[in-house]
């Protein structure tokens, strides 16, 4: 089960429930392997810190090229869970159900305090505010193509930092080793927002599922 952006509703164990699970695996899947590609990258980044302490620009330099080949791969997987969703019909079957299961609505807000209250996720209330538009936009659909669309920019921005790392001094690099962890970490929470809802949100509870 994806720990970022999850799609999975866990527990559904009837069998005349199988088509169901067939949708939330076909959309999953690729989430789960993108959010795997994603998380190396955060490693990646982090341990850019250690070589720039070392004095290592050259492993540093690898690892942004790692980290940047990892978030390329991270975004194919999301675009293609997406596109899946699209072709199956998910997000009108997904969206749906999390409106059952919060009886007057989606109640966003509602179970992302609840998660912060228990430490499982550090929202300001600006992000808040913005996650809960997008769904009342568009459902769970908009609130992933937003995170979609953040990870590109920051794909875009690795990828260019790769390309010039040479010629980057000590500054720029001790800018970026700062800036890129922070991005990361910034998307990262973000992802793991919308994992909360598709969990906890149709769950009605903010309890560990598995």
């Amino acid at each position: 089960m994806s720990q970022v952006c999850n799609k999975q509703q866990p527990q559904l164990p009837s069998p005349s429930q199988a088509a169901l699970r067939d949708l939330y695996d076909s959309v999953d899947t690729p989430v789960a392997t993108g959010s795997a590609h994603f998380m190396r990258a955060g490693s990646e980044l982090h341990l850019v810190h250690r070589d720039l302490e070392l004095g290592d620009r050259r492993q540093a330099g690898v690892r942004v090229a790692c980290a940047a080949a990892a978030v390329r791969s991270a975004l194919a997987d999301y675009e293609s869970s997406r596109d899946i969703a699209r072709e199956l019909g998910f997000h009108a079957v997904h969206d749906a159900r999390l409106r059952a299961a919060g009886r007057e609505g989606v109640q966003v807000l509602d179970v992302l305090r609840e998660a912060g209250s228990q430490g499982l996720v550090a929202l300001d209330e600006e992000s808040l505010a913005d996650i809960a538009a997008q769904y009342a936009e568009g459902g769970d659909e908009s609130a992933f193509g937003g995170f979609i669309d953040t990870l590109r920019v920051f794909s875009a921005e690795l990828d260019t930092f790769a390309r010039n790392a040479d010629a980057e001094g000590p500054v720029e690099w001790q800018q970026f080793a700062w800036k890129s962890i922070t991005e990361f970490d910034r998307i990262r929470i973000r992802g793991q927002a919308i994992a909360i809802i598709n969990i906890f949100g149709m769950t009605n509870a903010t309890t560990a599922v598995g």
